[in-house]
């Protein structure tokens, strides 16, 4: 084994058990932090001889998981089809849903339509925001991650992230209010 691949694997032994515990307190299945904690070894090998010259690796390592967590959660917000609207066939196994059996009496081309556009005028009015205060509310509202949790991804105190999901909030109430009115 050459030098700098004993380094390399030194300094990933080292990180690996802080950093995968670190990742899967901010996501919600152990899967997931093992795969994002891999990326993040995966960009420090295919990176390492840009990357050894910083000072403290563990903060490049921090650094770049919380960036994993962050674009993990990005993803999982844009499909909204994903784990709350949508159940599998192998978890149903063949059995009818409630909603099948009894139809839904707003169910209409009427009623549909208003809903899709609510949709679409919710996810504008989201993507609109600045983006930190876009990713505190789809964390909070969407993600159902805690303000400990986000402090922790984020590196921010709990008060600024209320406060920036408050923000979000009077924000999207202006936009929307003709909805409600």
């Amino acid at each position: 084994m050459s030098k700098r691949s004993k380094l390399i694997s030194d300094i990933i032994s080292e990180a690996e058990e802080w950093l995968l515990d670190s990742v899967r307190i901010l996501v919600p299945h152990y899967e997931d932090a093992e795969d994002i904690v891999q990326d993040v070894f995966h960009q420090f090998v295919t990176g390492f001889d840009q990357i050894r010259s910083l000072e403290s690796t563990s903060a490049w390592f921090y650094r770049a998981a919380k960036n994993r967590v962050s674009d993990f959660y990005r993803k999982r917000a844009r499909s909204v089809e994903g784990d709350l609207s949508s159940v599998s066939d192998l978890d149903v196994e063949n059995k009818l849903l409630l909603e099948e059996i009894i139809p839904d009496p707003d169910s209409s081309p009427e009623h549909d339509f208003d809903l899709s556009t609510l949709e679409t005028r919710l996810e504008k009015a989201i993507e609109s925001l600045p983006a930190s205060q876009r990713e505190v509310f789809i964390w909070h509202e969407i993600e159902g991650l805690s303000f400990k949790e986000i402090a922790v991804l984020t590196g921010d105190s709990q008060n600024t992230l209320l406060s920036r999901k408050r923000y979000a909030v009077l924000a999207l109430r202006k936009q929307l209010k003709d909805l409600y009115q």
